[in-house]
């Protein structure tokens, strides 16, 4: 009988002090693992979200360059000298001729000029448009025009962006790869962009076929 006495007496006794202190110990351990994790989630998630939308901005800019690119023109500068093609090809940069559509255009034929910039705070892919006059000799007026950012933070995933022409330099030359194209008497019959980003992979090459139709009447 004491001895029930006894057991009943220590379970209405409740926890002790050091007990209480151990349990809140451990509870607040897990609450620290509780957050820590639940940040660890939500900065994995957000740095996936980040890769996905910059992804989805390059993308973006791969179709319209497509679009874009596929309406190159073979125009020739009526006031030029040899009435030279008006298409200069570089590694980071191109100049071309082509209709653009109504959105940033009104209509007929632009000077074009896509250019990847180098900033302080990283890389920038702008565009240029003008539109045509018959008096022009070259592209240099583009240079007043109001640029257009077609991707700016979105590249910060890139390593570099270049460009590449495929023809005859000459029409007695064999049809080749270059990283420049200057020719005056002939058009690169293929554009390729290369991409590759901060973690060295490689998006795959994209080409485009420019517009070779016969120019516009004089």
């Amino acid at each position: 009988m004491r001895r029930q006495n006894r057991s009943i007496a220590w379970a209405q006794q409740g926890f002790t002090l050091l007990e209480l202190l151990i349990s809140l110990t451990l509870l607040g351990l897990i609450l620290v693992l509780l957050f820590g994790g639940l940040r660890l989630s939500v900065r994995s998630w957000d740095s996936v979200q980040k890769k996905v939308d910059n992804l989805n901005s390059v993308r973006s800019v791969e179709s319209f360059l497509r679009r874009e690119m596929e309406q190159i023109y073979p125009y020739r500068w009526k006031a030029a000298p040899a009435q030279r093609f008006a298409f200069v090809g570089e590694r980071n940069k191109v100049n071309f001729v082509a209709p653009l559509p109504s959105r940033i255009g009104s209509g007929g034929l632009y000077a074009v000029a896509l250019e990847l910039e180098q900033t302080g705070n990283g890389r920038r892919l702008t565009w240029r448009h003008l539109p045509l006059d018959p008096q022009m000799q070259d592209f240099s007026a583009l240079g007043a025009t109001k640029e257009i950012v077609l991707a700016g933070t979105e590249l910060s995933a890139v390593d570099d962006i270049w460009l590449t022409y495929f023809g005859r330099e000459t029409e007695s030359a064999a049809p080749r790869w270059v990283d420049r194209w200057d020719s005056t008497v002939t058009m690169p019959q293929l554009i390729r962009i290369q991409v590759r980003f901060a973690d060295g992979s490689e998006w795959p090459d994209f080409v485009v076929a420019p517009m070779l139709t016969s120019e516009a009447p004089r």
